[in-house]
């Protein structure tokens, strides 16, 4: 063999050996899951890389045999030529450099965007290896197990995100502020109802045996609130809630027992917010009174003594990450 033809050789064995090299590692790094999601999103390429990573086991015994066997072939071709320890020594280095070192670098960067050149090469060693690849790719998979799948934590998705927002905010178009609302909402379920609630002390009630005159309107009014739960001294218990919108068009002064809506839901004071938000959906309500249960029930007692009440304003905070300040709020 002519010396032009076997260099030319040589050099097309490292072309080969390179890109087995390169796919080896560029596709091993992408994660079958992560080629599903973009091909959900309509990327032609990932749908494609996908067909051949959803098979990690078969992918790289198919890619390194086909590198097992070019490198092989590489060293008998100089054999010819050099000898045998110079041809063990040019191989190593051509093999490491310009097979190895060189292709991997290249494909750790930019692997997703040169693997769609090398779809007919993964289609012919698919093809070419596979009475080797298939029963060897059974036994891996009997013996270690499936590739298992990436699980990310609720602390690490929020990581995620919030990352992707201040490192890649461009290219993710992710900003600062859906960051933190996707980590309230991945962590608002995690807050328990009596974490967010207003303590009974310090909410303003009506008691039912009122009336509501000017001066009490004037009172409520300044509090800023649009509802207020009513409390019946012979109960002993809140039996409903007073709407402001309901005093409208009433001639003052007028009995809240007239004019009060005998309505009223509870929560224990356990429940996660992501409960609460259910129950506030179910109920078409907006306020709850939030009960001591001491048995850590699911659905709170009647006979629970009432420690504070939660509005789903407080919830929404929770979820946005954010407190929603109007203009009857105090400023701090």
């Amino acid at each position: 063999m002519s010396l032009p033809v076997t260099l030319f050789l040589c050099l097309l064995l490292l072309i080969f050996g390179a890109a087995f090299s390169g796919l080896n590692i560029g596709l091993m790094m992408i994660r079958p899951s992560e080629l599903k999601r973009k091909a959900a999103h309509g990327d032609i390429v990932a749908a494609k890389l996908y067909t051949y990573r959803k098979n990690g086991t078969y992918l790289i015994v198919c890619v390194l045999l086909g590198n097992v066997a070019v490198i092989s072939t590489l060293s008998l071709v100089l054999e010819h030529v050099a000898g045998g320890l110079a041809a063990g020594i040019i191989t190593t280095l051509m093999v490491t450099i310009f097979a190895e070192i060189v292709p991997q670098t290249i494909f750790i960067r930019k692997g997703y965007r040169f693997s769609r050149y090398f779809f007919w090469l993964l289609d012919i060693i698919f093809v070419t290896f596979w009475p080797i690849a298939r029963p060897l790719t059974w036994l891996l998979d009997r013996l270690l197990g499936k590739e298992l799948p990436t699980i990310f934590t609720r602390e690490e998705l929020t990581h995620l995100v919030d990352e992707h927002a201040k490192e890649h905010g461009r290219a993710s178009g992710i900003d600062i502020d859906e960051s933190r609302i996707v980590s309230g909402a991945l962590a608002y379920s995690q807050v328990l109802a009596k974490e967010v609630m207003t303590p009974l002390a310090e909410v303003v009630t009506v008691d039912s045996e009122d009336e509501i005159d000017m001066a009490l309107l004037s009172r409520l009014k300044r509090v800023g609130h649009s509802r207020f739960p009513v409390y019946d001294k012979h109960q002993e218990d809140y039996i409903g809630i007073l709407y402001m919108k309901d005093i409208l068009g009433e001639e003052l002064p007028v009995p809240v027992s007239h004019v009060y809506r005998d309505r009223i839901f509870d929560v224990p004071m356990d429940s996660p917010l992501d409960t609460v938000l259910s129950r506030f959906i179910q109920t078409k309500s907006h306020l709850f009174l939030v009960r001591d249960d001491e048995n850590h029930n699911s659905v709170a007692d009647a006979d629970d003594p009432v420690i504070g009440v939660i509005t789903i304003e407080d919830v929404i905070e929770k979820i946005l990450n954010r407190e929603i300040i109007d203009e009857f709020d105090p400023e701090n």
